[in-house]
């Protein structure tokens, strides 16, 4: 059987391989003969057909290898950045360094612009999110006795102290945009590690606060006071390296069975040199005048001016300080719109760079709020800090490759599972969990104050 269907093909292929044969001798004879190499023989005329088909397909080739190149680079762009920006401040200073970055943040929000006039795009950066199922361990609940009578017998009066700790009050928020998004400006508890029907831990909402891109959006999430530690990190090279300061740059692994969210610290030491205690160790020296963080050893959070609201007190445990306040007092700071060196080290405007920024703060109850977003300005990032009812914020990070915040989700293993809190965020949330460079915020949960 194998034979016959092996003949049947050849005698098939014949036919057709008699009329390709005629047709290149038809060919041959009927055009100039041609040398190895694509050169003509001698004592013919004529273009060299050949040599321009071979330059053409070698240009279009090396198009396709540049369109090819330009979007694996730009795919890369955050990872390669970061090197290229310090190989830049290497070369040609810092200063000229910050303008070039002005410069690209310009043309990538004319770009995104654009997209978004012809495409659209996304507007709530949760809206694509992938929701996680998680295991949730339960602590054993808290038996209450009541007797009923006037407690002169013995009985015990109910009274909302017996009853447990009030749930968290959710501040109230402010939509910039007259025709809001589904969910914008809301609060939702929705895939957010550890939160119970119960009791919740945290919540999260985002709100648009530039009314000229409509896909700025600053995703917002709010957590407990009550129910959680702030920890403070310092990198390995971030912000004290240069003063041969270094810290360790990572979470601690008794850490983990309690680890909620991890996020990205400030600005790096030698730009602006804002101040930041930690681990011990100072790892630059506390200013007056900047908006600051501090967290005390019983937990309690403290926000403000360093030196008008408060100054170093020995229960401290960790300060950060990073640029001025963007929301204070429970206003848009009237600052967020200054230039020179009040947002970095040189002296470029970089509160109108259009970029990802990110921030923390605390509500007018002191619960904490994490802040990040995408094309944004210092101006338009405390007034979504505002709009999501920030009483306190200040900025952190800014640039893409640097802003990060994880979620962690318990496994039944006992081991911690991390993901981004918002999936255009291009860090990997697992990069928290291996030895940073830069400095971060970690918070666990412990429930000791929750009362």
């Amino acid at each position: 059987m194998l034979r016959r269907i092996s003949i049947r093909r050849a005698e098939l292929l014949q036919p057709v391989a008699a009329e390709a044969l005629a047709q290149g001798a038809s060919s041959s004879a009927s055009e100039p003969d041609q040398l190895a190499d694509g050169a003509q023989a001698p004592g013919q005329s004529g273009p060299a057909r050949g040599r321009r088909v071979t330059w053409k397909r070698a240009l279009l080739a090396a198009a396709a290898l540049f369109i090819v190149g330009a979007g694996g680079a730009y795919s890369q762009k955050d990872q390669i950045a970061p090197q290229a920006a310090d190989f830049s401040r290497k070369v040609i200073g810092d200063e000229n360094t910050a303008r070039l970055e002005g410069w690209a943040f310009q043309v990538e929000d004319r770009a995104h612009k654009v997209k978004y006039r012809l495409l659209g795009g996304e507007e709530n950066p949760f809206e694509t999110k992938e929701l996680q199922v998680q295991f949730v361990p339960q602590s054993a609940a808290r038996e209450l006795t009541y007797f009923v009578g006037t407690g002169r017998d013995g009985g015990q009066t109910l009274t909302a102290e017996a009853l447990g700790p009030l749930p968290m009050q959710f501040p109230v928020t402010q939509v910039i945009f007259s025709d809001p998004q589904p969910g914008e400006g809301t609060w939702s508890t929705t895939g957010l590690p550890r939160n119970t029907a119960g009791e919740t831990l945290m919540a999260k909402t985002f709100i648009r606060p530039d009314k000229s891109r409509p896909y700025a959006s600053v995703g917002v999430l709010l957590v407990d006071k009550r129910r959680i530690l702030l920890k403070m990190v310092g990198g390995t090279l971030e912000p004290g390296g240069d003063r041969g300061v270094k810290g360790p740059g990572v979470i601690p692994k008794d850490d983990y069975k309690s680890l909620l969210v991890a996020f990205n610290g400030g600005f790096k030491g030698p730009h602006g040199s804002y101040g930041m205690v930690a681990n011990g160790k100072e790892y630059m020296k506390m200013r007056n005048g900047l908006a600051t963080l501090c967290v005390s050893k019983d937990g309690t959070l403290k926000m403000g001016e360093y030196g008008r609201d408060f100054t170093w007190e020995e229960n401290f445990e960790a300060c950060r300080q990073n640029v001025i306040l963007l929301v204070d007092g429970g206003q848009v700071s009237r600052r967020t719109t200054e230039g020179n060196d009040t947002w970095g080290y040189v002296n470029v405007n970089s509160s109108e760079f259009i970029t990802w920024r990110s921030a923390v703060g605390i509500t007018k109850d002191g619960n904490l709020l994490i802040g990040a977003g995408n094309s944004l300005s210092a101006d338009t990032l405390a007034k979504a800090m505002y709009s999501a009812g920030a009483y306190m914020a200040m900025q952190l990070d800014i640039n893409g490759p640097y802003i990060s915040t994880a979620l962690f989700y318990p496994q039944p293993d006992g081991s911690v599972r991390a993901d981004k809190f918002m999936d255009s965020m291009s860090p990997s949330a697992a990069n928290f969990l291996g030895t940073r460079e830069r400095d971060f915020f970690y918070l666990t949960l412990d429930e000791s104050r929750y009362r």
